[in-house]
């Protein structure tokens, strides 16, 4: 019989949604879909703006009753790369070749990269270096509001800020997706 406190802990599976149609929330829950862990509100400016395309937030607390902002993202329009920024960091988060919608960026654990786990789908994969997942998103299929689920690895060791650039990594990975085919 083996050792409990050996075992793997449980992945953790983070709910996403959208609100609104012109200037979009996207409001994402923790695994019991009804605490808020992140908020991220889209800038409608467009091209011309100077602001990021994308604001990452910590929704308020009891003790910080204001929203908390920790992170961006910004689009370029004549480039593949994203430009993110993690608190005061910022990284590039760049496709991996050619032909393929696989991207990847620097992060404080080293190089990770998202990868579609098919040709079509929308459903990503996040690995290391090694090859060992950390996260997953699998797409909602016939939803309206609900645009999927990302599953953290509960087998790794998330340092400080990590699990902050999964989520806002994986977020501009699925926005994207969405931005490639609305250009179609």
């Amino acid at each position: 019989m083996s050792d409990p406190s050996q075992s793997v802990p449980p992945s953790r599976f983070l709910h996403i949604y959208v609100e609104g149609l012109i200037n979009r929330r996207i409001i994402i829950l923790d695994s019991d879909k009804t605490t808020p862990v992140y908020l991220v509100d889209s800038n409608g400016a467009g091209l011309f703006s100077s602001k990021p395309d994308l604001c990452f937030y910590l929704p308020p607390t009891p003790s910080s009753p204001l929203e908390t902002q920790i992170g961006s993202a910004t689009f370029h329009s004549w480039s593949s790369t994203i430009d993110l920024q993690f608190g005061s960091s910022v990284v590039s988060l760049e496709s991996t070749g050619s032909f393929t919608r696989s991207a990847g960026f620097q992060s404080s654990v080293g190089p990770l990269t998202w990868q579609h786990d098919s040709a079509f789908g929308d459903d990503l994969q996040l690995v290391n270096a090694s090859g060992e997942w950390l996260a997953r998103f699998v797409g909602a299929s016939f939803s309206i509001g609900k645009r999927g689920t990302l599953e953290i690895s509960g087998g790794i060791y998330f340092g400080p800020g990590l699990l902050d650039e999964i989520v806002i990594s994986g977020i501009v990975m699925v926005e994207e997706e969405r931005r490639r085919r609305r250009r179609r």
